[in-house]
């Protein structure tokens, strides 16, 4: 009989991913969500927050397969848009920035800024790690410069 471990050289960890906060933001634990944060202050509308997602995809996935899964998110939403994804490096890492936004149940609207990021694997597969800002509400403009700032400082580490 074989023994499976996990981590291993056969099944590797998933990347290491920090990000900066600033003092006002707190760190909050999501299902299905490796790193997650969020404004502490009082907000009827929206909370800013940050989430960073980790998985595997094939290899052979394109940031194009993600943005159409993002894209299908979409619909059915009130008001959805999606931006022209752009390649941007943050933190030694390459990336593809895409913004979305819709309106919500009640009418407020929410903006999204996505980025992806593909690292391959020796196995055919690759790491993938899938960063999203929100802001939403009459405070998005204001909040979004300090998403933004968070989402500069990402690092990926293997």
């Amino acid at each position: 009989m074989s023994t499976l471990t996990f981590p291993s050289e056969r099944f590797p960890a998933p990347p290491s991913v920090s990000l900066d906060i600033p003092e006002d933001w707190e760190p909050v634990s999501v299902p299905a969500v490796a790193l997650a944060a969020r404004e502490t202050g009082e907000h009827t509308e929206f909370t800013p927050n940050v989430i960073v997602r980790v998985g595997t995809r094939p290899g052979l996935d394109q940031p194009a397969d993600a943005l159409m899964e993002l894209a299908g998110s979409l619909e059915g939403r009130p008001n959805a848009t999606i931006g022209t994804p752009e390649p941007v490096e943050v933190g030694g890492t390459s990336f593809h920035r895409c913004e979305v936004s819709w309106s919500d149940p009640r009418g407020v609207a929410i903006t999204q800024v996505h980025l992806f990021a593909g690292l391959p694997r020796e196995d055919g597969l690759q790491d993938f790690v899938h960063v999203t800002g929100s802001v939403g509400g009459s405070s998005a403009e204001a909040d979004l410069p300090q998403v933004e700032k968070i989402l500069d400082s990402v690092s990926v580490t293997r």
